[in-house]
């Protein structure tokens, strides 16, 4: 068996007329700010914006921005043909992406202003941008009328340019339904066309010859032509052509069976593709790579790949892929033995084919049936014998009461088929209900909890604690102390990027979490010239590498012993910080312990107190406790003040209970 890669309509080169997808240079996009700035509110800024939406074309919301100043601009000034000219530039815009519903709706809203602007020019561009988004949806009809009709307005232009997009596009309408020897035709007729200097029309051209040197397995022909436009789109930074060729170069060694070399083209065609968001280029590379991992036995990695595609083919409503993709699982599927899954998903493939079903496709549905009924037959071997005796006592039955009671019989199996559906229809509206409930639920836990984390990085970020962090390192500076401040500013920024690292994980080891704390203390140690010191102390039965808790806990705690106990601390003992961490079946507990002041005495000293109950970080970190626990009813967080024998305060204890996985 053979699994197909299923990439022709990624791998043609097709032509547009109303605008390029390469971006232009930094000093092209200067200049063009330079005039925008210097032009008034007319006609000739809507053509900017166009321009500058075309030098952003890498990135989207830039690119859309300046089509909306477009389109905006030329609707105030009821210019119907720059009105057309920008919805035409956005068509293309969204038809790149493969969003092929909102290009075909822009395309309406130009077909409806085309009789106000009278612009042959802009017409054949019109049927033009209509021919590539009716082959993307496979209506060949359509896409050779319109190519057709673009095709005479260029000759009346006398726009031997577009007459050659024009044949190169119809001979990609060709090639897809099969017809080589008018592809070529018109292929030629194409490159007989194009102007030494019109590297990117010689480049696709070229393409598209060696998609027909590869349809007639002239595979050195097809690679020669294939690497001469690769050359020319490398040299001249066509990102989307490149990504094709690459493509097709990987379709090539996969024919060969050259698997490795061809995931490696099939790669970086997808990287590329994905760098200029062409969603329709990594639709088909996701497609031709999960091929290749089948191919090479990944049969796993294969489906999950392919179900990525299937849903991305299904969002951009890309019938033949969808199509494709089915054949592909099912081949797959039929590879693993899954002879269930293969059906489904080859009957989906006969459902999304054309009208005309082959012989070869019937057989290979009615092959999957025949296995997957007897690998059925086979798990139920050993219930027949009862199976049997059953019928034949069920037959019996059957027998005496049809002789009886037959009309009673089908009274009381109509009322009681009628009871069992409309119980069955409740019973599964209750759990329709009841998941949708739950959905409900684990929706609203996710936001309130990310609501949450967000909360706990903004208090670890606290800017009080930056900006008195770097006051610490400009004083150093101007105090010459050069050697503390390199030190301190690097323990800063080490402390920084272990908090942003941490805060991108729901979850993180307990060997981060750790690292991150010992990180704080050694900065607060040196804001404060080395007065704290610290010891954390694991039970035995710690694995620091493997368990899991929520990520950014038991900093708050340490930052109210340093700030609110340690700082007000005098005296030549210094302050001191406890930190010991044991394991309670899925808990961890966590105990930290300073010699501070105190919270009275704290309270006392300064006017404004964290400790008005709890302080906002430790106040977030017990809510996302609270909502990450099982144990809604116990207490997380105990608070406890140590005295010494004579009743004076002699620091804090403060016992966390962290869940973890």
């Amino acid at each position: 068996m053979k699994i197909r890669t299923s990439t022709l309509p990624a791998l043609l080169a097709l032509f547009s007329t109303c605008l390029s997808l390469q971006s232009q240079d930094g000093s092209k996009t200067d200049s063009l700010f330079s005039l925008l700035n210097k032009n008034p509110h007319d006609t000739t800024k809507v053509d900017l914006y166009l321009s500058l939406h075309r030098a952003f074309t890498d990135d989207s919301a830039r690119a859309m921005e300046y089509m909306d100043k477009a389109v905006a601009l030329s609707l105030e000034l009821e210019d119907a043909r720059r009105f057309c000219q920008s919805k035409l530039a956005l068509s293309h815009f969204y038809y790149g992406r493969g969003l092929l519903p909102e290009a075909q709706n822009t395309l309406d809203q130009v077909k409806k202003k085309l009789p106000i602007a009278r612009d042959q020019a802009i017409a054949s561009s019109f049927y033009m941008e209509q021919g590539l988004v009716a082959l993307a949806n496979g209506t060949f009809e359509n896409a050779t009328d319109s190519f057709l009709k673009a095709k005479r307005l260029f000759e009346v232009l006398g726009d031997t340019v577009g007459i050659g997009k024009c044949h190169t596009n119809l001979g990609s309408v060709y090639w897809t339904i099969g017809n080589l020897d008018k592809a070529l035709e018109h292929y030629k007729k194409s490159l007989d066309l194009k102007h030494p200097d019109d590297h990117l029309g010689i480049s696709k051209v070229l393409g598209n010859l060696g998609l027909l040197e590869r349809a007639k397995n002239n595979y050195p022909q097809a690679l020669a032509y294939y690497q001469r436009s690769l050359n020319i789109c490398q040299e001249n930074d066509f990102k989307l052509e490149a990504a094709i060729n690459l493509q097709n170069i990987g379709v090539v060694y996969e024919k060969q069976k050259a698997y490795d070399t061809a995931l490696d083209y099939f790669t970086r065609s997808n990287a590329l593709s994905r760098s200029i968001d062409d969603k329709i280029g990594i639709l088909y590379t996701d497609h031709g790579i999960a091929t290749l991992y089948s191919n090479l036995g990944a049969y796993n990695q294969a489906i999950a790949k392919l179900y990525e595609a299937l849903a991305m083919a299904e969002e951009l409503h890309i019938k033949d892929e969808i199509k494709n993709i089915n054949q592909s699982l099912a081949e797959t599927f039929e590879r693993l033995g899954d002879y269930k899954k293969a059906l489904q998903h080859q009957k989906n493939f006969e459902l999304w084919k054309d009208s005309i079903v082959s012989q070869t496709h019937l057989d290979q549905v009615r092959e999957l049936e025949i296995k997957y009924e007897t690998e059925k037959k086979d798990r139920q071997i050993t219930f027949l014998g009862q199976e049997k005796e059953l019928q034949k006592k069920e037959t019996q039955r059957q027998a005496t009461l049809k002789n009886t009671f037959i009309g009673g019989i089908l009274l009381i199996t109509l009322l009681g088929s009628l009871l069992f559906y409309t119980f069955r229809l409740r019973v599964r509206n209750q759990k329709a209900m009841a998941a949708k409930n739950e959905e409900i639920k684990e929706v609203n836990f996710k936001q309130k909890l990310s609501e949450l984390e967000r909360k706990a990085l903004q208090a670890q970020i606290n800017p009080h604690f930056i900006f008195n962090c770097m006051n610490s390192i400009n004083q150093m500076i101007l105090d010459e102390d050069n050697k503390n401040a390199s030190k301190y500013l690097t323990k800063f920024s080490k402390l920084i990027r272990l908090i942003l690292e941490n805060a991108e994980d729901t979850e993180v080891s307990l060997k981060k979490e750790l690292s991150l704390l010992e990180s704080y203390i050694e900065l607060e140690t040196l804001r404060f010239n080395g007065e704290i010191k610290h010891r954390i102390t694991l039970a035995e039965d710690i694995d620091v590498e493997n368990i899991q808790l929520p990520g950014m806990v038991l900093q708050p705690f340490v930052e109210n012993a340093i700030w609110h106990g340690l700082r007000h601390k005098k005296g030549k003992d210094g302050g001191q910080i406890s930190i010991s961490i044991k394991k309670n079946s899925d808990q961890l507990i966590c105990q930290i312990e300073d010699n501070g002041v105190g919270r009275q005495k704290a309270f006392e000293m300064q006017q404004k107190s964290v400790w008005k109950g709890k302080s906002m970080g430790v106040k977030i970190t017990e809510e996302r406790l609270r909502l990450l626990s099982k144990e809604l009813k116990k207490q997380l967080i105990r608070i406890t003040d140590l005295k010494d024998g004579c009743g004076k305060a002699r620091g804090t204890l403060v016992e966390v209970h962290i869940p973890i996985s």
